[in-house]
């Protein structure tokens, strides 16, 4: 029996008493909600004839006598189903949570279960293999569980919960936050030079901090007002020793400041290169599931909160623990007693201020969690503005905004109060310590056990030892919010991307642009296949086609080819190589796609068109773009090509951008050229010049365009059409047309009457 996640010890006692023994259970997981998606906790088990749900609530009851608690399960239901009438079962994602169905051989389905996204990732996997038992693959326990299913393998031994990349076995519930403090410590050895001498400044700072309140205020009281004193009556001296003492302070002040402006710029710099850097490597599976405004809060305040806790804060905390202790020994050699006393009600603070870290760690990641989702919306909807203008829903999208805004603004305001009630309440305990010492030493002073002015100094020097303490109190502040911030960071750093280039990777000196797909499945999550055992080859130099409803999958097929994803199973050739074998730069110098999602860089034309070959001459850039058909409205523009386009500059039409996008594809010269729908956002007349100028560019090159409009398609050497993910149908355009009801066949004949009516011949 293998389990997927940690199942409780009377599971397998209450399936006993149902008749289902341990022994006949080949797996087991757990889902915590019902069919009706109501919360309960529901457990699945599979035998190797049937699929039993137990269905009820766990509760913790007392036992007598405070013995502790005890373990009780509330049975709601009891289900089986024979596996003989079920053909499959399948993990269903939905907005927020998932459901597990079984789909029958008379046609109909069974909802079995339901789950949030925590159970998610362990119920795909016991589909995975209770597919296997329905098909005989699996028998006896004795099986093998892939590494990629294990919980072993991706759960967290300490508290059951999956990691959130399978190649970075880390727990963020259960990971040492002191780790990753030391791992970036080492960050900054590049910046030691100015960093010892930010120290040094800082010690010259405390030492002059130490002396000025001795000569400014005992020293002077006792040993040049008071007669019979070392330096009495000597006061323009001891006036000048306080300022010689104020003027190397502040220039220990004005050192200091200089050398922290003069790294601050360069680590932050660093460190945003360093996320983004990291960003940027990973594949595109990363970025589906993540929103730009949240990435960006990453790289602008992630990097300034580590920072400022390193440079601003650290520095800071090792000299003010120099002074402290320095500050300590001093008072016990002015009076053991009265020292002892005074600094009693430190270790009290302490042992308060570490009860406030983790509510202060978990208070900053809601507020940040809050801010990001407030960011990230700003930028969905500045970024589709178009979309909000043109349906009126500037209210709706106000409405939206007011509501992750108060979101962070509640989560901003609860560390806000926090910090307001929690930090003084800590900080008075220190005041009572200088109560002490005010009180107990005034009657020192009384009794000529202390001189007035040892007592001034004294008290000066208690009170210097509270705003180091002060300073410890927000130190513990900024160690959660800087703890919150590495996590993030090296969550994304240590990310190993899907899409890898292998060390023995192979670079041909030439590539022909033979394409051929063998056996290929693949999907975006593994509940659901977009291309399913697809098989076809083209040959270089030719023409392929590929056609069939919206959501087919073609455009999966155009991702797979740059391997923007790879592929689950089978493999994708290239002059017989396997892409996962050729290198990075092999395979994008020789590839170029045009995408139905056209993306313009803010810079001028010239500079866009140029981005797939920075090195091209202007002559080149002009011959793509007259191929593109875009050489005449470009010179109708008042810059030319020098024409500055993107956000705040000159906006450019649908069709516009689009064949810009296409004359940067030509400007690469590739010897595969992928057109995913290039020609969609353009009219009739413009299609067919472009379509003109493409016959001649194809020429030699491996093409492969999806289309929706057919006529397009009819000069390819081979059309696929694709259907539900499988390639229903294959052959030329007249070989196709000749299959009776055929998918081909009936598109090409609804899209022909269809321009027939709109008066459209072609």
């Amino acid at each position: 029996m293998f389990a997927f996640g940690k199942i409780a010890d009377f599971v397998y006692g209450i399936f006993e008493e149902k008749g289902v023994s341990s022994q006949d259970i080949l797996i087991l997981t757990y889902c915590d909600m019902d069919a009706q998606h109501n919360f309960c906790d529901t457990y699945i088990a599979a035998t190797a004839d049937r699929v039993y749900l137990l269905c009820g609530r766990t509760v913790l009851r007392p036992e007598a006598r405070g013995k502790g608690l005890s373990t009780q399960f509330k049975e709601i239901s009891f289900e089986s189903y024979a596996l003989d009438n079920i053909e499959r079962v399948n993990v269903e994602e939905l907005i927020s949570s998932a459901r597990l169905a079984a789909f029958c051989r008379n046609g109909q389905s069974i909802l079995l279960c339901g789950m949030t996204n925590f159970c998610k990732g362990n119920a795909v996997s016991f589909s995975k293999y209770l597919n296997k038992i329905i098909a005989g693959e699996i028998t006896s326990p004795d099986f093998t569980v892939d590494p990629e299913d294990d919980p072993k393998e991706n759960c967290c031994p300490k508290c059951g919960m999956r990691y959130p990349d399978r190649n970075r076995k880390i727990c963020p519930k259960c990971m040492e936050k002191g780790k990753l403090f030391n791992r970036f410590s080492s960050m900054l050895l590049k910046y030691k030079r100015e960093l010892v001498i930010m120290v040094l400044s800082l010690c010259v700072l405390t030492v002059a901090g130490i002396l000025t309140p001795y000569f400014s205020k005992g020293f002077f009281y006792d040993n040049v007002l008071t007669e019979g004193g070392s330096l009495y009556g000597q006061v323009l001296l001891s006036v000048g020793i306080v300022v010689a003492t104020q003027l190397l302070l502040q220039a220990a002040d004005m050192v200091n400041g200089y050398i922290s402006a003069k790294i601050a710029a360069k680590i932050v710099y660093d460190l945003k290169n360093m996320i983004f850097g990291a960003i940027e490597k990973l594949s595109m599976n990363f970025f589906s599931g993540r929103q730009t405004g949240g990435l960006m809060t990453q790289v602008n305040d992630d990097s300034n909160n580590i920072y400022g806790f390193f440079c601003d804060g650290v520095p800071y905390f090792l000299i003010n623990i120099v002074q402290v202790a320095v500050l300590c020994v001093i008072l016990f050699i002015m009076n053991p007693l009265l020292a002892a006393l005074s600094l009693i009600t430190i270790p009290v603070f302490f042992i308060a201020l570490r009860r406030t870290l983790n509510p202060s760690r978990k208070l900053h990641a809601r507020m940040y969690s809050g801010v990001r989702s407030m960011n990230s919306q700003l930028a969905d909807v500045l970024g589709g503005i178009r979309v909000v203008k043109a349906f009126s829903k500037e209210n709706e999208e106000n409405i939206r905004f007011e509501n992750t805004n108060r979101r962070a603004a509640a989560g901003n305001k609860r560390l806000s109060l926090f910090n307001n009630y929690a930090y003084p309440s800590v900080g008075y305990i220190l005041y009572l310590g200088n109560i002490i010492s005010l009180g107990i030493g005034g009657y020192m002073v009384m009794k000529g056990d202390f001189t007035y002015g040892e007592l001034i100094t004294f008290t000066a020097y208690v009170n210097m030892i509270y705003s180091p303490m002060f300073f410890f109190s927000n130190m513990f502040n900024w160690y959660a919010s800087c703890g919150n911030s590495l996590q993030r960071l090296y969550e994304i750093y240590d990310t190993v991307p899907d899409i890898t280039e292998k060390d023995d990777a192979v670079s041909p000196s030439e590539i022909k642009g033979d394409v051929e797909f063998r056996n290929v499945d693949f999907g975006y999550t593994k509940s659901k296949k977009i291309i399913d055992n697809v098989s076809f080859k083209i040959e270089a130099g030719k023409i392929l086609g590929i056609v069939g409803h919206t959501g087919a999958g073609k455009s999966t097929i155009a991702n797979l080819i740059i391997r923007l994803y790879d592929c689950d199973n089978g493999g994708i050739y290239i002059d017989g190589t396997n892409v996962k074998d050729l290198s990075f730069r092999s395979l994008y110098e020789n590839i170029a796609i045009v995408s139905q999602e056209t993306y313009l860089f803010i810079g001028s034309i010239l500079d866009n068109i140029r981005y797939a070959k920075p090195e091209a001459t202007f002559e080149e850039v002009i011959y793509a773009a007259k191929c593109a058909g875009a050489h005449d409205f470009i010179m109708r523009l008042p810059d030319g090509y020098n024409t500055v386009i993107g956000f705040g500059h000159k906006d450019l039409s649908g069709g516009e951008r689009q064949r810009i996008s296409i004359a940067r594809a030509v400007l690469r010269d590739p010897k595969i050229l992928i057109l995913d729908e290039a020609t969609a956002a353009m009219d009739t007349k413009t299609e067919k010049i472009i379509q003109n100028a493409l016959s001649v560019l194809t020429r030699g090159k491996t093409t492969i365009m999806i289309a929706h409009r057919l006529s397009t398609l009819r000069d390819a050497d081979k059309l696929i059409v694709i259907d539900k993910g499988r390639v229903a149908e294959e052959g030329t355009h007249k070989e196709l047309l000749k299959i009776k009801g055929g998918i081909y066949n009936t598109l090409y004949t609804l899209q022909a009457e269809a321009l027939k009516n709109a008066g459209i011949t072609e």
